[in-house]
Formats: structure tokens, sequence, C-alpha cells
């Protein structure tokens, strides 16, 4: 006997472009032996409105992987026109690949519909595609694919600034062998590390780095000297220079040593600083008081020193810059003799940055104005602080301190790692003091800790690593208008400002008294700065009053009452033990000209999911009876719905009741609860997609922050879902719903 197929609405496939299916709930089981065909006569209509679509009515453009690209119109495109793109790492097959790449080409057709992405030629070494073609109404033009790689930079750990010790005590110039193992130091990549971004090739191969130095010092140098070094990686062949500052100490000069003090043992307790012909600084000590013979000879050592009183370390040996002399060095105990040496220091430290002997005073009494004690160390650019500043009036013996600070003026030269904008800005203020940094005008910084500068007068100039911004990256202002589509486009409510992050999807909430005209206008997404939107209401001021009446018994069990817009639809939800009779009455359509409606229930043990789905290319679903047999006569249609009354298991095996004596097994089919809402990905990578069954479609995936209609909700394999398309479905946990 040939089996009676009942007809009833099933979900449509569309293209693989735009998601689509149908959102009506179909046909409904009832308690007679027959089973009732859908009315299907409005179905074409609301087709278009029904589709589960890309919220994104915005610019033209659409979602890409990185939401970098704007569109491209095929009609636009010139054959064998070159389109940059953000390079696409760790992508482990070429059909992976290529689906993001086709993202981030992101050429349409008139329609706004991506046309189909052909691969071309790939590098041979790399993997990454270097040439596409695109084929729409038999035209064929081909693009040349080029990837915005990042530059590499350069970071130097902890020895950016080198310093070596140059002449011998004399002040004449005496590295002799001491120059291989100085230029050995300066020019040691593995003193540096190499920064890149880019990651891994289209083959899974690790990118590479490496890094060469270029300069070196020679024995006639007095100056700083400066060593380059030059990173690459396997994308970059030579990324942003940076350079190493190398200092060569010359002796100091002996000469600014008082030779007549006024007590030796205090020049052991206070040690002199002194200069030599660069302007370096050293700190000068006598070794030990006893070294002294009978004709006054003192043994002296002078150690090298920043501007904060620190001291130096040769960066070949790791020891202190020191240099030695024997001086002779009398001391003038008279009552009526004074050696004044006013000592500088650092506030922070504490440490001694300038002493400075005013010789031989004879007169106590008259004190060496404040002034003169500035202009000592005005000539090094130290400040002596208000607090401590004062006449030197001999009342501390021959020394007296004095706290100073020193100006620093640090010029930072931003260098971008995404393109070849360079800007420089001076930095200035005390020595040791923090200073907040900001990134130029569309770009941010590469490390985040650069945001704030510690000025040291040691190092004048600065290379900090700066990248371009993206359109994410900003916080986009935008500005919502409501209008009522059914008076004229006339205004309502008021209007919505806020911000929020390029690509995110912004939900809205109509006006009082409004509801939204469509799905569409529930929400937008944000794609640039200062973006007006329109979004289209209507009046909500539509009464319902909803009687639920059990179909048994004819009694009233339930009711539900309301305003909404008219012509728009509700899901409603059966009273507590109670479920639909007709799965058509799930969603209510508001009517002005019927406020009042009855809703027939049963009761049923099945109070939530209560209908039922096959499973789309599944074949006709099989229908048996309360003893398990297989009914003959009798199919329900390929992926259809049902409303089913009663959860029973027949021979060990469960099965669900959707008309009298007529049953569906559980495996064949699948429980959902209707939805009419928004569901937006959330996830920090493109959101895997599911068929009904729970298995990942490895071809497809939706991107981040994008909104998606939704019809219905079901819990597959333990997971809740959201259907997004006829058979395609994400995870609650990866989505939010309006």
């Amino acid at each position: 006997m040939k089996k009676y197929k009942k007809m009833v609405l099933a979900g449509i496939l569309l293209s693989s472009t735009i998601l689509g299916a149908n959102t009506s709930v179909v046909q409904a089981a009832s308690t007679s032996n027959k089973l009732l065909n859908v009315d299907t006569s409005e179905f074409k209509n609301s087709v278009a409105n029904n589709v589960i679509q890309v919220i994104n009515d915005l610019l033209n453009s659409s979602s890409t992987a990185n939401k970098v690209n704007s569109q491209t119109k095929f009609s636009d495109l010139e054959n064998n026109q070159t389109i940059k793109v953000a390079p696409i790492f760790g992508k482990k097959t070429q059909t992976e690949f290529s689906k993001v790449l086709q993202g981030e080409l992101n050429v349409v057709d008139d329609s706004e519909q991506l046309v189909p992405m052909k691969v071309v030629k790939s590098n041979d070494t790399t993997g990454f595609v270097e040439e596409v073609s695109y084929t729409l109404d038999g035209t064929t033009k081909t693009v040349n694919v080029k990837y915005n790689y990042a530059k590499p930079t350069v970071s130097f750990d902890g020895n950016q600034v080198m310093n070596f010790k140059r002449d011998n005590n004399s002040g004449v110039t005496d590295l002799g062998d001491d120059i291989d193992a100085i230029n050995s130091a300066a020019t040691d990549i593995g003193s540096v590390s190499i920064n890149t971004i880019n990651g891994n090739n289209a083959k899974g191969n690790k990118n590479g780095t490496d890094v060469t130095s270029s300069g070196k010092v020679s024995t006639s140098d007095i100056n700083p000297v400066t060593i380059t070094f030059t990173p690459s990686d396997s994308y970059v062949s030579s990324g942003i220079s940076a350079n190493r500052t190398v200092n060569l100490y010359s002796a100091p000069d002996w000469s600014l040593v008082p030779k007549t003090v006024s007590d030796a043992t205090e020049f052991i307790k206070q040690p002199m600083v002194i200069q030599n012909k660069n302007n370096q600084l050293y700190k000068v000590s006598i070794v030990n008081s006893n070294d002294n013979d009978s004709s006054g000879q003192y043994d002296l050592t002078a150690t090298a020193i920043d501007s904060k009183g620190n001291e130096i370390k040769d960066n070949s040996t790791n020891k202190p810059i020191t240099y030695t002399n024997t001086m002779a060095i009398s001391s003038d105990s008279t009552e009526s003799n004074y050696y004044p040496t006013a000592v500088y220091k650092d506030p922070k430290s504490g440490n001694i940055v300038y002493t400075h002997n005013f010789g031989l005073k004879t007169d106590s009494k008259t004190p060496i104005p404040a002034s003169e004690v500035q202009n000592a160390v005005s000539q090094l650019g130290y400040t002596v602080t208000k607090s401590s500043l004062s006449d030197f009036d001999f009342a501390n013996k021959n020394f007296k301190e004095y706290f100073v600070s020193k100006d620093a003026s640090t010029k930072i030269n931003f260098k971008s790692i995404n393109d070849d904008y360079s800007e420089s800005k001076t930095l200035t203020g005390n020595n040791g003091m923090d200073v907040p940094l900001s990134a130029p005008t569309g770009y941010k910084l590469v490390n985040p800790s650069d945001s704030s500068q510690t000025l040291n007068a040691d190092q004048p100039t600065k290379d900090i690593y700066i990248q371009k911004l993206t359109d994410s990256d900003n916080a986009l202002g935008y500005t919502v208008t409501f209008k009522d589509k059914n008076n004229g486009n006339q205004t309502v409510g008021t209007e919505v400002k806020g911000t929020g992050s390029f690509g995110n999807y912004v939900s809205l909430t109509a006006p009082s008294g409004y509801a939204f005209a469509s799905i569409l206008d529930n929400g937008f997404i944000l794609l640039k700065n200062n973006q007006n939107v329109t979004k289209y209401v209507v009046v909500a001021d539509t009464p319902y009053n909803i009687s639920y009446v059990d179909q048994d018994s004819g009694k009233e069990v339930g009711t539900q009452a309301g305003k909404g817009a008219n012509g728009s639809t509700i899901v409603l939800k059966a009273p507590t033990g109670y479920a639909f009779v007709s799965a058509d009455d799930v969603n209510y359509t508001i009517d002005k000209d019927t406020p009042k409606s009855t809703v027939y229930v049963q009761k049923s043990d099945q109070t939530e999911d209560n209908i039922v789905s096959g499973y789309p290319k599944n074949g006709y679903i099989k229908i048996y009876d309360k003893n398990g047999k297989l009914n003959n006569d009798v199919v329900l249609s390929e992926g259809s719905s049902w409303i089913i009354d009663q959860q029973v298991s027949i021979n060990g095996s469960e099965y669900y009741r959707v008309a009298t004596n007529e049953y569906v097994k559980a495996s064949d089919v699948y429980k959902y609860t209707p939805l009419q809402t928004v569901a937006t990905t959330n996830g920090k990578d493109v959101t895997p997609v599911y068929n009904s069954r729970g298995q990942v479609i490895i071809d497809r995936a939706l991107d981040t922050n994008t909104p998606w209609y939704t019809d219905r909700s079901a819990t597959i394999k333990g997971q809740k879902m959201y259907r997004v398309a006829t058979d395609e479905w994400i995870r609650a946990s990866d989505s939010t719903l309006k």
C-alpha cells in the first residue's frame, strides 16, 4: 500500500553566504485519528522576513574575520588588482585559511553577498595564498593578495646603554687588547630580544627571528658610540632598528681635587665628586688614611657615577669603573682657615652627586651666598631645592649638605610596527620623575607599560614602538533615531546616544508605547564613529486578551493579556500542566479587529519543549501505534514539526505521542521551544556551528559579535542551543539572547 505523506511546512536551506530558515511553527497533532495539514498560504509572503540573517544594514560593509576591510564590489574590482589584508596565522588547513581570507578580501556582488573565491597561487614556503580569482556572470577577475605583516622590533635586556673604561690613569688612550672585549660585549646579539606579533605560517611552521648588529668601537673614539641592531623574522627581512649607546669613560681631572683641606680625615668620611673633560662624574675617596707618607701623599680612588650618584660598572668586566692616583694633600687646621665644601645629594637615594670646594676662606664670619652655592652646580644642570638652599655659613664645620634636582629631557622616538610612520616628542621634568606618555593619534603603544616613563638624564633619547589603531581599538559613538513606520516615518521617542566597540552588536529598546517594526530593528552592528542609525517602530497600543480553554472540559484554565503592535507576533506559553493543541497557536498574531481570542490546550505531562521536529535530510518520519507497531499507511514529512502531549516507553524505547494512537520514536525527532529573538555571538574566536544532532559543521562558523535571528532553542547532547538556520545551531554558552 502506498504511504500517504502528510505535507507540512519544513525548513528551507538558503545559500552558503546567507544563513536562513523558515521560522513558522508547523503542524499540530490533535486528539482525533486524522492529522491536519497546515495552511501555508501566507508562507510565500513571509519568507523574506523569516530568513535568519546577519543584521547589518549599515555602510557598504559586512562582517569579516578581523573587521578591517570594507566590501569591494565585484563590479568595481579591477583585474589583477592588489588588495592588502591582515595576515592570517595559525590556520592548519587550506580550507580554513581560504575561508578566513575570503572574509578579509570581502568581494561581494551587487546584493552584497560574497562572491565565490578560488585560490590560484600559494607561496610554496609559507602556504599563504598570493593570488585568487572571482567569477561572476561569466566574468573572471584576479586579485593579488598582499599581507600587512608587522615589523619585528628589538628590546634590550637591561643594557641599552653600555659603559666601558677607555683611558689609563694619565688620560692616555690605552684600550689595547681590551678593544676586542669591548666590541664583543657591545655587539653581543644575545643581550637583545626580538619581538614580533607575526605568527606561524599557513603550513604550521613557526615564525623564526634573527638580528644583526652594525658599528663598533675604535681606539680613537671619545664621544659615545652607537651600535645599531636590526631584527628580522620569517616575513620581514628588515624590521625596526634600535640603537645601543656605548659610553667610553676617560680618567677624571685629578687637578680638581683640592690640595689642601681643613682635615684629611673629613675627606675620608665625605668623598669629593669631580668631573673629567667630558663632564663625566667621579666620586673620589681616600683609600686609607694611614697610607699617607711623611710628605702627605694619599692614595685616591675615583669611581664613575651617574647623575643620581649610582656607581657605573664596566659592562665587559661587570666591575665599577675606577681610576687610582697618589696625591699630596695637606691638612690646614688653623682656626682662621677654612676650606668650605658644598655636598650636593640626590633627595631620593641620598647619594652624593657632586661636591664643590670653594677654596681657602680666612674669615669664617663671611658666609658664602646662596647664589654661589647654586652656581657651583648649575653647569651640570642641577638645581638646589628651595627647602635646602641657603647661605654657606660654616655652621657645620667645613662641609654643608644641599639637596638638588636635575632637569631631564628625553626625546621619545615613536616607531610604528605597521607602517613607516614616525614621530618624536620631548618629555621634560626632574630626573627620576615618572611622567605619562600616550601614543600619537591613530596609534596605540605596543607595550602598555610604556604609558609611564621615568625620566633619566643619562638617557636623552628612547625608542617607543607603536601600532596603528584599527576601528576595534576605538570607542565609537552612535546616535539612534526612532521613526514610526506607519505614520509617515515621523520621529518618535528620544534619541539614544552611546558608545561601543567596533563590530559589536548594540541591542535597542523601543520607545515606550512602541514596538519594533521588524526583527532587524532590534539592534545594529557598530561600524564607525559618530554612526547615525534609524530604526523603525510601530505603535504598540493594540490590546489582546487570550483565554486558555481546556479542550476536553471546555473550562478556562488560564489567561494572558497585554498590548502590542497590530500585526506583530508574540510567542505564547501554555498554562502549567497543559500543552497547546495546535502548534499554530504558539505564535500569536495581535489583531486590532480581534482583541479577544480563545486558545485550546490539553492536559499534558510535556509542559516544556512539547514541540518536536524531524531531523532535516533524514527522510519521512515513521509513525507507530501504542504497541510500537509500524503504521504502514501514514508518515510525517521530513523535518516537519509537531505538538506532543505524552512521552512513553514502548518495548524499552522512548516515543512521543503526536495523535491518538500515533507515536514517533524519540530518536527520530528532537524537542524544541519556539523563540522570536536575536542571539549575538560572544566568543573570542569564531563561533562553531552544529547540526541538529550536535555534530560540528566543519566548514561553517559565525564571526564574533554578530547577531543572528533565532526561532527555536533545544537541548542537544546536553547543550542548550539556538537555531540560526535550517539545520545549523549555536551553543547558548557561545551567544547572548537579546
